[in-house]
């Protein structure tokens, strides 16, 4: 009886870890990376035929489960820096999909140019990495969504893609392993016009709060004025309730738009195109099929991109 009892419990155990790693996992790929806050959007973004680089930064990050489903990895601290070589964001349909990025019918081929060749460095120098092109595709989100910083963004298009790492990489503990499928996320804004429309409006709401701001301090230093005129006192609180609630409002509004506007370092192209200044990366951390329950993503690291068709 006391061995059936020990094998159920270390069962039971087994069984609870697997949900809650399953639990954490879907809690990251539904809201940290916002699968059910997007809306798909066929209209081929001015992404397209766009030229960067990015800069991935490998290594353990809060939320993770890397070093649970692969044990001590990572666990020195090390961090893995290596840049991708050019990649170019070709209009070509690609006729391979990843339902973490997209549809096959929204997606675009990533082209890895200079034959996906690069160095980064190890404790033991200088050393080769290989990346091979994969594919791409901007989604709409519908709500906030989490960035690599944990703060809630509203950005104007979300931008996924996938490289695969044949070679793989390695610092100390810290390992991209080989023939590894790494994906990318984060915030793009794809519409010139449209985000000088929200950079005139930030710019107003800004200067209408200044002014509200100034209205409520006026009101308060005229109560010194008041004296005993009960009239001017009802008149007065009812202007104070009106500024007050215009202020409220823009308040709100301003945050909204800030949410919605591109960080200060974003990376912009030539045509106008921005992506964020940071990224998530994540990987497969099994091999069940994205259509199966118990497909998982684990947490990488983070990635900065770089324009390089630059004005």
């Amino acid at each position: 009886a006391s061995l059936f009892k020990r094998i159920t419990i270390m069962v039971l155990g087994i069984i609870t870890n697997k949900l809650i790693l399953l639990l954490q996992v879907y809690v990251w790929t539904t809201i940290y990376i916002g699968i059910e806050a997007l809306s798909l959007n066929s209209d081929l973004s001015l992404l397209a035929n766009t030229k960067w680089k990015c800069r991935l930064d490998v290594g353990v990050q809060p939320g993770t489960w890397m070093p649970k489903r692969f044990p001590s990895w990572g666990e020195s601290g090390a961090r893995l820096v290596v840049d991708t070589p050019e990649l170019e964001f070709t209009n070509i349909p690609s006729s391979e999909s990843e339902r973490l990025v997209g549809p096959k019918g929204e997606t675009r081929i990533l082209k890895v140019c200079n034959g996906g060749n690069s160095t980064f460095i190890s404790e033991k120098g200088e050393q080769q990495v290989t990346f091979v092109g994969g594919g791409w595709c901007v989604q709409r989100p519908t709500a906030d969504l989490k960035n690599a910083n944990g703060a809630f963004v509203k950005p104007e298009g979300l931008l996924r893609f996938w490289l695969d790492c044949p070679s793989g990489a390695k610092k100390r503990d810290t390992e991209i392993f080989l023939n590894t499928r790494i994906f990318f996320t984060t915030g793009v804004w794809d519409d010139p016009s449209g985000l000088s429309t929200l950079e005139n409006e930030y710019s107003r709401v800004t200067d209408e709060l200044q002014s509200t701001v100034e209205s409520i301090r006026n009101a308060e230093s005229s109560k010194k004025n008041y004296g005993i005129n009960i009239f001017e006192q009802a008149r007065d609180f009812r202007q104070m309730v009106t500024y007050t609630e215009n202020f409220q409002k823009l308040k709100e509004r301003k945050s909204t738009l800030e949410r919605m506007s591109p960080p200060s370092k974003s990376s912009r192209s030539k045509n106008g195109v921005l992506i964020a200044p940071t990224g998530s990366l994540v990987i497969k951390g099994n091999d069940t099929p994205d259509w199966l329950p118990g497909s998982e993503y684990l947490i990488l690291g983070t990635f900065s991109s770089k324009a390089l068709d630059v004005e």
